[in-house]
Order: structure tokens, then C-alpha cells, then sequence
């Protein structure tokens, strides 16, 4: 029978590892609360839980449809593996994200997890060797998610420096970062058509000269100036025009 904690505990690495850091912004939260739900549950010796949605949703105080979410994204970025059932989910959590050490499968088999991440094929755990914060860091992280989640920048500061990227780059985080690039891709739209505008001083210069002439234009000397030329076969300067 599996064997439950009194209490729940997180390692507060959690909150400096790059899957956490991967989530969306806005998300980590709900994504917290859920992984404390499922340590709530976990076998501390294998990272096993199968509590129902529903059941999580009446604890956290969301809808099942939150909680579905959470989980997705939280085995996007390797925090959790789920294997369907019959009638409910396995989770496993990822063993960095535990205090204890574990060291079994759901085949009850010892394996070494030090360094190595986990997937899920046939029903079983599988513990894959691999540098996993360097994994993870190429994978998850971007520059989008390293400027959003520098916490020494103001947003106005964060946006700027997401301008500074190139389109493909921020398009690619737009799904995880929405306000941020969406604001950062309006500011080079800005400056794109700051660049391009005339420059003031030649707007002011045109608007002037445009202005001057249709005084000069609506002056009575000059209307009839322009007339009397007409009348003589005179040029704009009162001279004869030559036929050719």
C-alpha cells in the first residue's frame, strides 16, 4: 500500500529551475497549486498519484477545466507525466521536484534518477540519462521567457527589451507570453513607422509654404495680375511670352 506524507513539502529550487520558469506568465501560480495537490497524493517513493480532476478542482477552488490546463502545461515543460486509465489519470511527478529520492519504478524495480528526466511509454516509467536543467534550458527557456522572467526590470523596461528581438522570435512565445509580446511587437511597429515618417522640420516647412501660397493666391492684386498677363500674353514675370 503506498505510503502518504502528513505534510506536503516542495524543494525551493522549484522556483529557480527552468520548467518552472518555462510556464506561462500568470500561470505559474495555478500550476503551483496544482503540483501541491498532486505531492498531496504522491507515493513518496515512486512520485504515483491518480487523484480525479474533480477532486482537485473542490480542493484548489477552480474549474476542472483549469486544472486539465495546469497539468498540460506542466507536462509540456516536464514537471509531470500522465499515463491514462480506465477510469482516472497516473501522475508521476518529476523527482526534482520532490525532497526524498526517488528511486523506483512503477514496476517496483530500483533505478538511479540523479541528473536524468522521466517519460512515460507502455504504461511505465522511464528514466532516460541526460544533463536535465541543460535540456530543459534549451528546450523551454527562450529569450522571451529569460527577459519576462528577470525580475530586476520593470514592464515598460521588459518590453522594450522584447522589441529588440526579432519578429520570429517573439511570435514563437506568443502563446505563452501574450501581453508581453503582443505589447513588445506594437512598440516595433511604432518605431517602424516613426522611421519612416517625414521629418518634422520639412512637415512644418511644406505646411508653410502651402499656407502662404493660398493667401497669396486669395489677394486681389494678385488675381488681377494674373489676368492682365492673361490678357497681354504676358509671362508670370511681365514679360512677353515667345512663340516656338
Amino acid at each position: 500500500m503506498a505510503k502518504y506524507t502528513p505534510h506536503i513539502r516542495i524543494p525551493v529550487s522549484l522556483f529557480e529551475h527552468p520548467s518552472y520558469l518555462g510556464l506561462p506568465e500568470g500561470k505559474k501560480l495555478q500550476c503551483f497549486a496544482v503540483l501541491a495537490v498532486l505531492l498531496r497524493f504522491a507515493d513518496k517513493n515512486t512520485g504515483k498519484c491518480h487523484p480525479r480532476l474533480v477532486l482537485m478542482a473542490d480542493m484548489l477552488g477552480v474549474s476542472r477545466l483549469t486544472i486539465y490546463r495546469c497539468i498540460n502545461l506542466m507536462i509540456k515543460n516536464k514537471m509531470v507525466i500522465k499515463k491514462r486509465l480506465r477510469s482516472t489519470n497516473l501522475y508521476v511527478i518529476n523527482p526534482i521536484f520532490m525532497i526524498n529520492d526517488i528511486k523506483r519504478d512503477v514496476s517496483n524495480g530500483y533505478i538511479d534518477v540523479s541528473n536524468r528526466y522521466m517519460d512515460v511509454s507502455n504504461g511505465k516509467v522511464l528514466i532516460e540519462p541526460s544533463n536535465y536543467p541543460s535540456n530543459i534550458t534549451n528546450r523551454s527557456l527562450s529569450k522571451v521567457d529569460v527577459i519576462v522572467n528577470n525580475t530586476s526590470l520593470d514592464k515598460q523596461s521588459k518590453i522594450i527589451k522584447l522589441a529588440s528581438l526579432t519578429l520570429p522570435e517573439l511570435k514563437q512565445c506568443i502563446n505563452k507570453h501574450p501581453h508581453y509580446v503582443q505589447r513588445a511587437i506594437e512598440h516595433q511597429e511604432q518605431e517602424l513607422r516613426d522611421a519612416r515618417a517625414v521629418p518634422k522640420h520639412i512637415v512644418e516647412q511644406a505646411m508653410t509654404a502651402a499656407v502662404s501660397k493660398t493667401i497669396k493666391n486669395r489677394s486681389a492684386a494678385y488675381k488681377a495680375k494674373v489676368e492682365y498677363n492673361k490678357r497681354n500674353n504676358l509671362d508670370w514675370q511681365g514679360k512677353p511670352k515667345v512663340k516656338r
